[in-house]
């Protein structure tokens, strides 16, 4: 058996030392939010089969790790790796793939490559009250992408300046670009979303071909005394069809009282390119010609990483030559985020 003397100890700790100087841990992170929810058609219901009536659903949840490494004083390789998981649809898979890159980053921004969320997604700012919920803004606007195979570009901070630009690579991913377009996306956006270092955000974002989409965005947010304002105007097409447009909107609202966050949001588009207006149009004989969302509700505050929420969110789409589609959708939920 080999003595442990002081020098051997010594070495010991020198090469820990410098181990822990080469390479930083990665961070653990994690996100569980589940929901009883009730809802008509099941239109809008995650992490199920699309099931109707009361069931768990699962809201994205999900576990990663992301980190950097220093390479020198200007240059340092950046990842993140995470993964979603589902534990309320016995027919769907534990687990599912989400953002994983790896990349550079210095003074000249970040460029990653793998799986992220599009920079036309990014340029929804912090309008979205309802987020990664079944009230979120894809089911009235589509475009809230996550797509592998890409490049991200995110340009380095200037000011309150933000930036981003996305490029699929066509020829590694059948079904997520488009023959007729170029596939990128990108935004632009002053301010701060979060309205904390700033009581003001303005954005705007574009995409051609990824999904099969070209459309463009602005975004809007403002904050008044303790009322949060936000906007978004959409106008997209699908790629290979211009004739197959739609034009939509999002308001949303949020206020502080106490621990409680009141939220309120309504959507419109005049089609049936977000997810409610193509599963409605899949489930009727006539043709959807808007769809409508407004949704109500509010979270409370239970620590700094925990916290119930409830709202209430009424879908309607009018049908051209058959019946109306309606859903009425409510839900209670915890999340938590470490």
């Amino acid at each position: 058996m080999l003595k442990r003397t002081p020098a051997l100890s010594a070495a010991a700790l020198l090469v820990a030392a410098s181990f822990g100087a080469q390479a930083e841990m990665p961070t653990f992170y994690g996100d569980l939010n589940i929901s009883l929810t009730d809802s008509d058609t099941g239109y809008t219901v995650q992490g199920t089969s699309g099931d109707t009536g009361t069931v768990l659903e699962n809201n994205s949840s999900n576990i990663g790790m992301k980190g950097a490494h220093d390479i020198n004083g200007a240059l340092k390789l950046v990842y993140k790796v995470e993964v979603g998981v589902n534990g309320t649809d016995n027919d769907a898979d534990t687990f599912s793939s989400r953002n994983t890159y790896i990349g550079l980053a210095g003074g000249f921004g970040e460029v990653v490559f793998g799986r992220n969320d599009t920079a036309f997604k990014g340029s929804e700012g912090g309008v979205d009250a309802f987020g990664n919920l079944n009230a979120d803004i894809v089911m009235i606007l589509p475009g809230q992408d996550r797509v592998a195979d890409g490049i991200t570009y995110v340009l380095p901070k200037v000011d309150m300046l933000t930036g981003k630009f996305t490029y699929i690579l066509e020829d590694d991913n059948d079904g997520a670009t488009s023959d007729d377009g170029d596939n990128y996306a990108l935004f632009l956006g002053y301010g701060d979303k979060g309205l904390k270092k700033a009581n003001f955000y303005v954005g705007g974002g574009y995409v051609d071909g990824i999904k099969g989409l070209t459309a463009w965005r602005l975004t809007g947010q403002v904050k008044v005394a303790d009322l949060a304002l936000g906007a978004i105007y959409q106008s997209s097409e699908k790629t290979a069809d211009s004739s197959a447009e739609s034009d939509g909107y999002i308001v949303s609202a949020k206020y502080p009282l106490g621990n409680f966050m009141l939220k309120a949001q309504y959507g419109y588009e005049d089609g049936a390119m977000g997810t409610f207006g193509k599963k409605a149009q899949g489930d009727t004989t006539g043709t959807v010609e808007d769809v409508t969302n407004y949704t109500i509700g509010g979270d409370y505050t239970l620590s700094k990483s925990a916290y119930l929420y409830g709202h209430y969110a009424k879908y309607e789409a009018s049908i051209k030559d058959a019946a109306d589609i309606e859903d009425d959708v409510v839900t209670v939920g915890l999340r938590y985020r470490f």
